[in-house]
């Protein structure tokens, strides 16, 4: 599980801003590409890898991410 203002931060670093506030998810967009982050304290490490690689981050990069953000 990592913390869903960590996988924001790294939204943000990828260049992603602030579209609109859902009642369960967080829009978020670069250009015409979208990634909902849903509005909870913890997301599952399945839903960052997904959303990560839609968001076009490597392999080696998610999985650094993931390491880093539960150390």
């Amino acid at each position: 599980m990592v913390r869903t203002n960590t996988l924001i931060n790294k939204i943000r670093d990828l260049g992603y801003t602030f579209k609109s506030q859902r009642s369960r998810v967080m829009i978020w967009r670069k250009g015409t590409d979208f990634v909902s982050i849903p509005r909870r304290d913890l997301v599952e490490d399945g839903f960052v890898r997904s959303t990560l690689r839609q968001a076009g981050c490597s392999e080696a990069e998610i999985e650094a991410f993931i390491a880093s953000a539960k150390s």
